[in-house]
């Protein structure tokens, strides 16, 4: 179907499962951290805990994947995400951040490995130029993890004594179900043994790349917006302006739609016009969802805000991995798409534990101002290398 194999439609089925634990701890661990940190200020620092998690574990993810192939790591990954997930219920339970910070941290770790998923979608297609739609499947895949993980998070609310306790407890079952569909994935691919694989790269060269420039910055910037906003925004809905829980989630559910649901068409704009045009679409996006943010606080604002904000992560998400595809060789493969995983975590981290302590200092207002900062200076960046990325890019 569309010219993609087994593997890559296993992996649409794979991920909302996979991932549903993502937007559920993007729901609930800003209201759990309140509960637990010494200070509200702190409240976005499970959430920055995960990212944290994500970036420690890209390089090795890949380097295992390398090693081993992408199979066993991503059952692996399901596994420890059970657990993980389990840590994070019990430290709930007992009332204690730190343990609960160290569930969250592991919980990253396996999202790393499911971040590799778009990669083994792109490496499992037929033809090259049918990456970009391999991609885009994919990420509407992750449409159901928006209801998937809100809906459970939700759900396990009051499940045990302890409040949000329960809501790790059912995200197991998610994790569990990811487990059984991966035992039919296969590697298609083996592993190529290089003699050269362990030899150092030339990074020098690559970081001069137009293309790994703008593919690295556009995922990078484009997650470090998202994730800043998105983290501040059930804080700032539910908390701070008092709208309830149920509109806060749909807010964050149509966030998480909007997110995913452009990868219907995302694919076919890029083979269509190039991943660069995509990725200043993803732009303009951002500046409409500074426009609505800035307009007002009622639950219209912050989903027209959000739609947006999503919108513009899918466009700069998928554009930028289809570029990035284009800056490496195949033996530089695992460790470029690695080091361009660690930069995009470690500006999601530091974005989304900024939110917190800058949403609690100059409101919501003064996210939305800061968000506006990187990305003109990307829509700069995108200008000034646009006319050294090559023409198919």
């Amino acid at each position: 179907m569309f010219g993609l194999n087994r593997n890559i439609w296993l992996l649409f089925l794979t991920q909302p499962f996979a991932l549903a634990i993502s937007p559920a701890i993007v729901l609930i661990s800003g209201l759990v951290g309140k509960q637990l940190a010494p200070s509200p200020q702190w409240s976005t620092l499970p959430l920055t805990m995960m990212v944290t998690g994500m970036m420690l574990g890209a390089f090795p993810a890949a380097l295992l994947m390398q090693r081993f192939g992408r199979k066993i790591v991503f059952l692996g990954a399901m596994l420890v995400s059970c657990s993980a997930s389990g840590l994070a219920a019990l430290g709930i339970a007992m009332s204690s951040f730190v343990v609960f910070l160290i569930g969250v941290t592991f919980i990253g770790a396996t999202l790393a490995v499911v971040q590799q998923f778009r990669f083994a979608a792109a490496e499992n297609v037929d033809k090259p130029e049918l990456a970009g739609r391999a991609i885009s499947v994919l990420m509407i895949g992750s449409v159901g993890a928006a209801f998937i993980g809100t809906e459970l998070a939700a759900w396990g609310e009051n499940l045990l004594s302890v409040t949000y306790s329960g809501s790790f407890i059912t995200l197991m079952l998610a994790s569990a179900i990811a487990f059984l569909l991966l035992l039919f994935f296969t590697n298609t691919k083996p592993t190529q043994q290089h003699h050269n694989t362990k030899d150092p790269i030339d990074w020098s060269a690559i970081v001069r790349r137009p293309n790994f420039i703008i593919a690295v910055c556009a995922a990078a910037i484009g997650y470090g917006v998202m994730s800043f906003v998105m983290t501040a925004t059930p804080l700032a809905m539910h908390d701070m302006m008092g709208h309830s829980l149920g509109s806060t989630k749909w807010v964050i559910q149509s966030h998480i739609m909007a997110m995913f649901l452009p990868s219907l068409f995302t694919g076919e704009l890029i083979r269509k016009f190039g991943a660069r045009q995509v990725i200043f679409a993803g732009l303009l996006a951002y500046l409409g969802t500074t426009a609505f943010a800035y307009s007002g606080v009622a639950v219209f604002h912050y989903w027209w805000a959000l739609v947006l904000l999503g919108i513009g992560w899918n466009f700069l998400f998928i554009g930028g991995t289809s570029l990035l595809t284009k800056a490496y060789k195949p033996e530089e493969k695992y460790r470029v798409q690695a080091a361009n995983d660690v930069s995009v975590f470690i500006f999601q981290a530091l974005t989304s534990l900024s939110a917190g302590i800058i949403l609690f200092a100059a409101g919501w207002s003064g996210i939305v101002t800061i968000s506006l900062i990187p990305t003109v200076a990307l829509i700069l960046l995108v200008l000034v290398l646009w006319p050294r990325i090559t023409a198919s890019a």
